[in-house]
């Protein structure tokens, strides 16, 4: 097999060129850019192989091999994808038919399969990628270069046909070989690959070490503006999947920024639909929802494909938001336009609104599908998410915890070595939070469930969690629920259960069910309504004379139903009316009674 030349500096070979073309000697030229085409690329930037490219007359163009090979790879460089397919269709067709350019068949292939992987067509990707590695074996021995592109294009196939861990190899053995051969720009795209690949797998450390090498590449050989919104995408992502929102909003923002001055509409969809994502990460759904709606209009124009993508991210923003409708309906629309691969990912989506809506066995055949198949491709975060969802089927169908910690358990040991409690995608902070709840009463994640509960993902279903909790908790949990509560800015419950009698807890859960206070207003309550003699300990039979007589009930029935004498119910209510500055003297027992009331609210007392 011959091996286009490659030994000269590219400002000489252009010199070449150019040479050429000034003397119209068309034929010499376009033998000089077939033969150092794949060189140049790596030198030159998108205006430089334009100029290059253009003095050659048409007919020359239409005429020559070797032009078809060449102009075919510069299209693709400049992202014109459809011209640069056909061109290079043109030179397999030829190629095939003569043996002395084998390497140049090889790239050919290598490059169809790059192409057709923009635009989402898989199938011809491994058709590409297996004729190019069939005609690799009978061609040896191979330059190093041929071998590098096969290891990455390997590696971009498996991070779409659920191979996570094998892609991670492949990428990983293409950035070394790239480094090897000192070509900047295919390192760069390979070290990104490592990222995407190593984010997946749960090895943040790869992954921060992977964008550093990238960013290196970028800086080393002076990359393009396109370079650059693809380390911008590698950051952002990575910034999400730790869990770093502000950080990933930061990014995002320049990153949609720059985007916009671009003309690569892929590049401008990617970063309005990753800012939704990360918008929707911290709990800002109409804003989210813009960038979703504005990556849908740049799809619907230039890659429709992608719409079920959008899809399925505006799935789980109406999940969050309890519309299980709407969730229901976009992903069955993204399912049905679904591969094998995608459907193993929407069908997750699917099987939460299954959660929600009480159908059970249907989301646990779901859930249980799809986690086989992210665990067969080591898909950490993936795994994790659909991990924590089985596990609050069964605790929500009051299963033995041992059958929800056994899912849990790889997930949980995961997660013990990362830097947060955290996993972005299908983060559901409701179902996480019920989960977060069931390990604190597990010994051997109890460290990891607070971690859950101090940190600021889970939002107000966290908060509501712990909350609910409160009520049913061991004496024992009571402080450490009051101080996980402290921890996210809220007062603990007042632990009604310790009050003497069992009619004043009665009155005062009444009152919280029908929306006469919050949780959240009883401590100041109690500290507000002490007895004359009992400055310092709190009165739980005070708050319900209070609570009762604001509900209009009558001095006797409150005596009554508390088992205190009138006496006791008529200086009590003297005391509260005297506490929160409110005459007797005047007006109907209504109006002082209103006049109470309007008192208490503007303390906060009531709602």
């Amino acid at each position: 097999m011959t091996s286009d030349a490659s030994d000269e500096s590219p400002s000489l070979v252009v010199d070449r060129i150019r040479d050429c073309q000034e003397n119209s000697d068309w034929e010499a030229a376009a033998n000089l850019l077939a033969d150092h085409v794949i060189d140049l690329l790596d030198h030159l930037n998108a205006s430089q192989l334009t100029t290059l490219i253009a003095p050659f007359p048409q007919r020359w163009i239409e005429q020559s091999p070797g032009l078809w090979y060449a102009v075919g790879l510069v299209n693709a460089r400049l992202q014109n994808i459809q011209n640069a397919i056909n061109w290079l269709d043109k030179a397999v067709d030829y190629l095939q038919g003569e043996t002395i350019h084998l390497d140049r068949l090889i790239w050919c292939f290598l490059e169809l399969a790059r192409l057709h992987y923009a635009l989402d067509d898989f199938r011809l990707v491994k058709t590409y990628i297996d004729r190019a590695e069939a005609l690799m074996q009978q061609s040896r021995p191979l330059k190093p270069l041929y071998e590098a592109f096969f290891h990455y294009m390997v590696g971009c196939l498996c991070a779409d046909t659920g191979r996570t861990a094998e892609g991670w190899s492949y990428a990983q053995r293409s950035a070394r070989q790239y480094r090897a051969l000192r070509k900047h720009a295919s390192e760069f795209r390979a070290w990104l690959a490592v990222c995407s690949f190593s984010r997946q797998v749960g090895d943040y450390q790869v992954a921060l070490n992977a964008v550093e090498q990238a960013r290196a590449c970028y800086e080393e050989g002076q990359l393009e503006s396109a370079a650059y919104e693809a380390l911008l995408n590698a950051e952002t992502h990575l910034a999400w999947y730790r869990g770093h929102l502000m950080e990933a909003l930061a990014i995002a923002q320049m990153w949609v920024r720059f985007s916009r001055g671009g003309g690569f509409h892929r590049r401008r969809l990617y970063a309005h639909w990753m800012m939704g994502n990360v918008l929707r990460a911290l709990e800002r759904y109409e804003q989210a929802l813009h960038y979703y709606e504005q990556a849908r209009r740049i799809a619907a124009e230039h890659t429709p494909n992608f719409i079920r993508w959008i899809d399925a991210q505006e799935s789980w923003l109406a999940l969050l938001q309890g519309d299980y409708a709407t969730a229901e309906a976009l992903i069955q629309r993204a399912l049905a336009a679904a591969d094998h691969g995608l459907t193993m990912s929407f069908q997750v989506n699917l099987a939460v609104v299954e959660l929600f809506t009480g159908r059970w066995r249907q989301a646990e055949e779901h859930l249980r599908e799809s986690l086989a198949f992210y665990q067969q491709s080591q898909d950490r975060q993936a795994t994790c998410a659909i991990s924590f969802y089985l596990a609050y089927l069964h605790i929500e169908r009051r299963a033995r915890p041992g059958v929800a910690l056994k899912i849990l358990r790889p997930e949980l040991r995961w997660l013990e070595r990362c830097d947060n409690a955290y996993f972005p995608l299908w983060w559901h902070p409701e179902i996480v939070s019920r989960v977060a709840v069931f390990l604190l009463d597990a010994p051997e994640f109890h460290a990891l469930a607070r971690r859950f509960f101090r940190q600021p993902y889970l939002g107000d279903p966290g908060t509501r969690a712990l909350r609910a909790m409160y009520p049913h908790a061991r004496k024992a949990q009571h402080a450490e629920i009051a101080e996980l509560l402290a921890a996210r800015g809220e007062l603990a419950p007042i632990d009604i259960s310790t009050c003497d009698q069992i009619e004043t807890n009665h009155v005062i859960a009444a009152a919280i069910e029908r929306g006469l206070i919050a949780p959240a207003m009883l401590p100041l309550l109690f500290q507000r309504l002490r007895g004359v003699r009992q400055r310092d300990h709190e009165n739980p039979t005070l708050v319900a004379i209070f609570l009762l007589h604001i509900q209009g009930v009558s001095s006797g029935d409150i005596a009554q139903r508390l088992h205190r004498s009138r006496s006791l119910i008529s200086h009590s209510l003297q005391a509260i009316y005297e506490t929160l500055g409110v005459s007797r003297a005047q007006g109907t027992r209504i109006d002082q009674r209103t006049a109470l009331m309007q008192a208490a609210r503007a303390e906060g007392l009531l709602l």
